[in-house]
C-alpha cells in the first residue's frame, strides 16, 4: 500500500522564505564581520598615521641641515604605510613637515624647530673674549652660568652710582672664547638670501594684500607671499601661517594688525606702539619696536649687516644699523644681530630700553646696550653703556640677565653643537 504525501504550496513558500532569511542573516553577519575588520584596520591605520607623523618630526630633529628634497623614512615596514618628511628653512629657524599615509588616509604634522636649551646647563651670559673685563654698575643683576673674558668681572661707577649687588655674578663663572658659539651655517647663509635674492616665483603663489583683510595659509600647503619694491604698511590686517612678505624699501606694522607665524623681510621694519603678534622680522638696516609691544614665542628680530666689502661710515639717521626695543615691550623669542665683518667700534647694534624685556635669546656679534632685562641667555661680543655723555665699554648699567623665570627646558635659534627641539606645532 503506497502512501501519497502532499505538501501544500504554503509550506513550500515558508521553507523557501526561511532559507532565504537564513542566507541573508549569514550574509549580513559576514558583511558585518568584514566591515568591522576593515574599520578596525582603518582606525588602527589612522592612529598609526598620527604616531608615525610624530616619529617623522622627531627624526627631523636628528637631521643636521635643511634640504630641498622630501625623503621617505625607511623604518616603516608595514604594507600600504608610507611616511615622508621634509626639513626646510623658516626664517632664522627651521620648519619640519611629516606626512604619514595609510591607503587613502593621510595625516600631516608640521613644526618650527630650533635648538634645545636647558637652563641649568646653557649659558645665561656668554661674553666674547676681547681681553676686557665685564663691569657691573647700579642695580645690575646676572644670575646663572656666565662665560666671561679672562679678566673676569668688576664693579664700576657711572654718574654717581656704584654697584649695589651683594655678588658680582649670582652663579658660576666660566672662561669664554675668542668667538661666539656658532649658529648653524645653513641659518646664517639663508638670512642674506632672504634679503638679497628671495622673490615670489609664480603668480599662483602671490597673495593680494589689498583684496582681503584676513589671509590664512596653512603650513600643510605651499608657501605664499607678497613682494614689492615699494614701502608696505600693514594696517587692519590679519595674516597668519605659511606667508612671507617682502619689500625692497620698508615695512611698517600698525597696532591694529595681527600677524601670526609669518615672515617679514625689508631693509627697514618698524613696529608701532602696542602691537601684538608672533612673527619674524628680517632686516638689513634697522628694526624699531615701539613702546608696550608684545610679541609671542617664537618671534624673532634679525638684523643682518653685510659690511665685509664696505668702508665704515658714520650715519646721522636714528637707529641706523640697530635693533631698538622701546620701553615696556616684551619679546618672547630671539633677537639677533649679524655682521659679515666685526668692527672694533663703539656703535650700538642692539638696544633694550628700560622696562623692556626679552624672554629667550639675544645673539649679537656687535655691541649690546642692556637697560632692561633678559630672561634666558645673552651671547654678545661687547656691552655698551651710553651714560652721562660718555660711552662705557663692557659695562652693564641697571640691566638684568637671569634664567630663573623661564622654563627649565626651552628652545631658540639653531646652534651647530646643540640638539634640536620643537619650538611650536603648526597648523
Amino acid at each position: 500500500m503506497k502512501l501519497k504525501l502532499k505538501i501544500k504550496s504554503g509550506a513550500l513558500q515558508f521553507t523557501v522564505f526561511v532559507a532565504v532569511l537564513i542566507a541573508l542573516l549569514l550574509a549580513g553577519l559576514i558583511l558585518y564581520a568584514y566591515t568591522f575588520i576593515y574599520m578596525k584596520e582603518q582606525s588602527k591605520g589612522a592612529i598609526e598615521n598620527i604616531q608615525f607623523a610624530d616619529m617623522g618630526i622627531y627624526s627631523l630633529l636628528e637631521q643636521k641641515e635643511p634640504s630641498t628634497d622630501t625623503t621617505r623614512i625607511d623604518f616603516i615596514k608595514k604594507e600600504n604605510q608610507i611616511v615622508k618628511v621634509h626639513l626646510s628653512h623658516w626664517g632664522i629657524f627651521q620648519k619640519g613637515i611629516s606626512e604619514a599615509r595609510f591607503r587613502k588616509k593621510k595625516f600631516v604634522k608640521s613644526a618650527i624647530i630650533g635648538s634645545l636649551l636647558k637652563t641649568n646647563e646653557s649659558p645665561t651670559l656668554f661674553l666674547q673674549e676681547t681681553h676686557n673685563a665685564l663691569t657691573v654698575v647700579g642695580t645690575t643683576s646676572i644670575r646663572g652660568i656666565a662665560f666671561l673674558p679672562t679678566q673676569g668681572v668688576n664693579s664700576g661707577y657711572i654718574a654717581g652710582n656704584s654697584y649695589y649687588g651683594k655678588q658680582l655674578i649670582y652663579g658660576t663663572i666660566k672662561k669664554s672664547s675668542a668667538e661666539l658659539p656658532k649658529i648653524g651655517k645653513a641659518e646664517t647663509d639663508v638670512i642674506p638670501y632672504y634679503l638679497k635674492e628671495y622673490k615670489i616665483n609664480s603668480q599662483e603663489d602671490y597673495i593680494n594684500l589689498n583684496a582681503s583683510s584676513r589671509i590664512i595659509n596653512s603650513f600643510k600647503t605651499k608657501t605664499k607671499g607678497y613682494y614689492t619694491i615699494e614701502p608696505i604698511v600693514l594696517e587692519n590686517k590679519v595674516l597668519s601661517g605659511n606667508i612671507i612678505i617682502k619689500s625692497e624699501t620698508s615695512i611698517k606694522i600698525k597696532k591694529n594688525t595681527l600677524l601670526k607665524d609669518i615672515i617679514l623681510i625689508a631693509p627697514i621694519i618698524e613696529i608701532e606702539d602696542e602691537t601684538v603678534g608672533s612673527f619674524q622680522a628680517i632686516a638689513s638696516k634697522k628694526i624699531i619696536v615701539g613702546k608696550k609691544c608684545n610679541l609671542s614665542f617664537p618671534s624673532a628680530l634679525v638684523l643682518f649687516q653685510d659690511n665685509k666689502n664696505t668702508t665704515a661710515e658714520t650715519s646721522n639717521l636714528p637707529f641706523e644699523n640697530q635693533i631698538f626695543i622701546d620701553n615696556g615691550s616684551i619679546i618672547k623669542g630671539s633677537v639677533c644681530y649679524f655682521q659679515t665683518k666685526e668692527l672694533s667700534d663703539f656703535k650700538t647694534q642692539i638696544v633694550l630700553e628700560k622696562e623692556a624685556k626679552i624672554r629667550g635669546q639675544v645673539y649679537c656679534n656687535g655691541n649690546f646696550e642692556l637697560r632692561g632685562s633678559v630672561a634666558g641667555c645673552v651671547y654678545t661680543k661687547q656691552f655698551i653703556a651710553n651714560q652721562a655723555g660718555s660711552i662705557f665699554v663692557n659695562h652693564i648699567y641697571n640691566g638684568t640677565i637671569e634664567n630663573e623665570s623661564i622654563p627649565a627646558v626651552y628652545g631658540g635659534i639653531p646652534f651647530e653643537q646643540e640638539p634640536k627641539s620643537v619650538l611650536k606645532w603648526l597648523y
